[in-house]
């Protein structure tokens, strides 16, 4: 027997001790650095889209140098506030002022607890695996995590850290071949092993700070592979890139009209005409009419040939009499519109729906019915998807309605393996998304090769090239909306993306079995020192018995 005092019993004697709470609110301090940098990587928050490579760097070191092994999840915890914090005040934007900022405090703060519980044992795993799965560990687990929740109808696919390159399109393009989640996965690789580096400085600088120091082998193979496949990447994104702009399709000139939000149909009118006091009702849709007619005149006379009208436009059928207006303007402007509407509005169940009329004011094909309800906004209805191209003088037009485009892998993809050349996307979108969906945009554009042309409210239209180059958007953050009739120039598309045709089934899959293995290794891992220490702590009790 001695008298020293077990490692339990100096615990808390360690806890309260001065050293170890600097170094305690110097992670913390750290690990709010990476949130910080997260948070300004978003459009609309400074869009500083390379700290995304090091983003991370400063959570890594307060997880695995300052923070106790106990605390370490904080700093995982608080990285992803930042991040978290930034698609809530997106999401809740809407709401505006202290009610909008509280939202998204709240939304970042429910998320972010829940990544605490998720890396709360990878500092333990890391150590008893002497770092070797270290470049992967968390990569696999942030990307995974975004895949396997990517198909839900709250955000759907718009946190995903890939996004954040969408002004660099020339350094994307390789989603089109092997899918977004894996841009996401690199990423995240090169943060880690950037991290490595400085942990192994950290360890030669201050030893006493490391549990189990980083091996110099493991940070060079760490480091030969990150680098390798991030040359790899971009060698690969400057080709892919090049031969897309060689075969890009005939140029067709489009228009995405932004209306003015004050003079276009309201939930609040509809209700109104609902409970029989369609006066105002009556006089938006007028006003609607008056300002898409002008806009769209306006649209053609610019050389337009495809002009797209936003999401939920008008509160009746415009395939029956009341639109005839429709048919006759486009016939008149010679132009295909794609005119978004909903005859049961403001009933949440009811279907959105959008139109085309032909350049001869001919109704062409089936409506085309939204497939992804959006919770937020109690949408409910729930249709079979018909993804179906219209043909136009142009080419193949595709349709697809705002939220549908968020889901990499339906919507926009089986529309294009349709064989759509060029995507138009009605939409209707509040202020504070501006910043944020025209990056989807972007990347559904680079993955099928196709244009998109979005049309939204007042707010964030958007005309992407089918190499991912904005022709022109627009981010309006005034809540009053802004009146902008865009019109530019983009190719169709050469629609020869391996994506198109096999999605990222295989990526889900691969994340998945890592998943699996990785913490299946974790659990057994940390049964087998558990098992380890129970005989350790037995032996000396056999041999006082002994004696």
């Amino acid at each position: 027997m001695t008298d020293t005092a077990s490692a339990p019993e100096l615990a808390p004697l360690v806890a309260a001790s001065p050293k170890f709470r600097r170094r305690t609110w110097l992670g913390i301090g750290l690990a709010a650095i990476s949130a910080v940098m997260l948070f300004l990587t978003w459009d609309g928050n400074g869009g500083l889209w390379p700290l995304i490579l090091i983003a991370f760097v400063p959570m890594y070191v307060a997880q695995y140098r300052l923070l106790s092994p106990r605390m370490s999840g904080l700093a995982v915890a608080i990285a992803a506030f930042g991040n978290f914090f930034a698609l809530g005040r997106a999401v809740s934007g809407i709401l505006g002022g202290i009610a909008g900022i509280g939202a998204a405090a709240l939304i970042a703060l429910i998320l972010s607890s829940v990544w605490w519980f998720l890396a709360a044992f990878d500092r333990r795993y890391s150590e008893r695996t002497n770092y070797r799965w270290f470049l992967i560990q968390l990569p696999l687990l942030w990307v995974g995590v975004e895949v396997l929740l990517g198909s839900n109808l709250l955000t759907a696919t718009n946190y995903w850290i890939a996004y954040r390159l969408a002004y660099v399109p020339d350094l994307v393009q390789p989603i089109s071949v092997v899918s977004t989640p894996v841009l996401g996965f690199l990423l995240m690789v090169i943060n880690a092993a950037i991290a490595l580096a400085v942990l192994r400085w950290f360890d030669r600088r201050w030893p006493a700070l490391a549990t189990v120091p980083i091996p110099r082998r493991t940070v060079a193979w760490s480091a030969g592979i990150a680098g390798g496949l991030a040359v790899l990447w971009v060698a690969s994104s400057l080709l892919i890139n090049a031969q897309v702009n060689s075969q890009l399709g005939p140029a067709v000139r489009v228009a995405a009209l932004q209306p003015d939000p004050a003079k276009v149909g309201t939930r609040e009118a509809a209700l109104k005409a609902k409970a029989g006091d369609p006066a105002e009702e009556i006089a938006r849709m007028a006003m609607a009419r008056t300002q898409m007619e002008e806009m769209t005149r306006e649209a053609a006379a610019k050389g337009a040939v495809l002009v797209v009208w936003p999401e939920i436009l008008f509160h009746y059928d415009v395939t029956a009499a009341q639109g005839q207006w429709i048919a006759d303007l486009a016939r008149q402007t010679k132009t295909t519109l794609v005119v978004g509407f909903e005859p049961d509005y403001p009933e949440l169940r009811a279907s959105n729906l959008a139109a085309v009329f032909g350049p001869d004011g001919s109704v062409q094909g089936q409506v085309y019915h939204k497939v992804h309800p959006v919770i937020a906004m109690a949408e409910g209805f729930n249709t079979d998807p018909v993804y179906e191209p219209y043909q136009t003088p142009f080419g193949q037009l595709g349709v697809i309605i705002c939220f549908d485009y968020d889901f990499p892998q339906s919507s926009p993809r089986e529309t294009v393996k349709n064989g759509a050349q060029i995507v138009a996307t009605p939409s209707l979108d509040d202020a504070s998304f501006g910043p944020l969906r025209w990056q989807t945009l972007t990347f559904r554009a680079i993955e099928n090769r196709v244009p998109f042309v979005k049309s939204a409210k007042g707010f964030d239209s958007a005309i992407i090239n089918a190499n991912g180059q904005a022709m022109w958007k627009e981010e309006v953050t005034d809540p009053a909306g802004q009146k902008v009739v865009l019109v530019a120039d983009v190719n169709l598309g050469p629609r020869n993306a391996p994506f198109t045709q096999i999605g990222m089934y295989w990526v889900t899959a691969a994340l998945l079995i890592g998943l699996i293995l990785r913490f299946g290794d974790q659990y057994l891992l940390a049964r087998r020192q558990r098992r380890t220490e129970r005989a350790q702590a037995a032996t000396p009790d056999a041999e006082q018995a002994a004696d």
